[in-house]
């Protein structure tokens, strides 16, 4: 009995951590991808469109992203998008832009949100899943 007794607030304890992990789980938060959407509307929609299936840029949501990005690290996209966009002038936003504008890519192929912005030091180590 005074074991089960034991048991129950340690439970609870473990419990609430595991709560509070998920919480602080995934890419970036819903107020940066909320950010992004006006960014990518700026800067990225006249190729990409604004729904992301693409026109003169490719579709960044669905098979033709998770074909081309899925495996591979964050990084990579991120580093792609700094150096090479926007098309007519690449590397003209600045980074906290670009990981804006990714962090709304990425909702829009259904990473989850979570409590902490997406940049450097949270991108690290995060590979896309190939879906």
């Amino acid at each position: 009995m005074k074991a089960r007794s034991l048991l129950l607030p340690l439970v609870l304890m473990l419990g609430s951590g595991a709560a509070q992990a998920a919480a602080t789980d995934g890419w970036y938060t819903a107020d940066q991808a909320a950010q992004g959407h006006q960014l990518f509307n700026n800067y990225c929609a006249e190729c990409h469109r604004p729904d992301l299936t693409g026109a003169a840029g490719p579709a960044l949501k669905g098979d033709v992203f998770n074909q081309h990005w899925g495996g591979k690290p964050l990084s990579d996209l991120y580093g792609f998008e700094h150096s090479k966009m926007p098309a007519v002038n690449p590397g003209s936003l600045q980074p906290d832009q670009y990981w804006t504008i990714t962090a709304y890519i990425l909702s829009k192929n259904g990473y989850p949100a979570g409590a902490a912005a997406l940049n450097a030091d949270t991108a690290k180590g995060k590979v896309l899943q190939k879906q």
